[in-house]
């Protein structure tokens, strides 16, 4: 029984830019891939740098590989569900491939207001699995927790001070 779900895949030689394209078409049925993502993968399985090349431009061509477009899918799974600061992040976009210059670019739709939101989220997780501890250890947790994801001190500090504002 064929899957009607299938991409449907052109017959080429081995080792050929059909089947280059082939197996990136593939992993783009997986999950969205940045230009760089893509390169190292196809140099990965072994095709050499001029079917790469090819079978990415096609496919840029055919925008299925937009990496501005990923960007600002990576930022909103970021902010809204890994709770990210800014730094958090620009590391999360860096490690998936994009380049620094849609980073930049890409950052300008995340506000002050967005981080707070996602610092006052995580905040309000953790109280409930910390709350039997007492508050010098609350805030050193909390504080080497929104740290380690990216958050400013600006920004931590604001979150752990709401933090004996509720003890009180």
């Amino acid at each position: 029984m064929k899957d009607p779900y299938k991409i449907k895949v052109c017959q080429g030689l081995k080792g050929s830019r059909v089947e280059a394209k082939n197996y990136a078409l593939r992993l783009l049925s997986y999950r969205s891939r940045s230009r760089k993502e893509m390169f190292e993968k196809l140099r990965r399985k072994g095709f050499d740098s001029r079917q790469i090349k090819s079978a990415v431009e096609s496919l840029e061509n055919a925008g299925l590989i937009k990496d501005e477009a990923l960007a600002k899918e990576l930022l909103r799974n970021a902010a809204e569900r890994k709770y990210l600061g800014r730094k958090g992040i620009e590391m999360f976009l860096s490690g998936r491939g994009i380049q620094r210059e849609i980073i930049d670019e890409t950052m300008l739709i995340h506000t002050k207001e967005m981080e707070k939101d996602s610092a006052r989220k995580i905040v309000e997780k953790k109280l409930k699995a910390l709350k039997k501890y007492p508050e010098n250890i609350i805030r050193r947790r909390l504080w080497g927790m929104l740290k380690f994801r990216g958050f400013s001190a600006d920004i931590i500090n604001m979150a752990v001070k709401s933090v004996s504002n509720k003890k009180d």
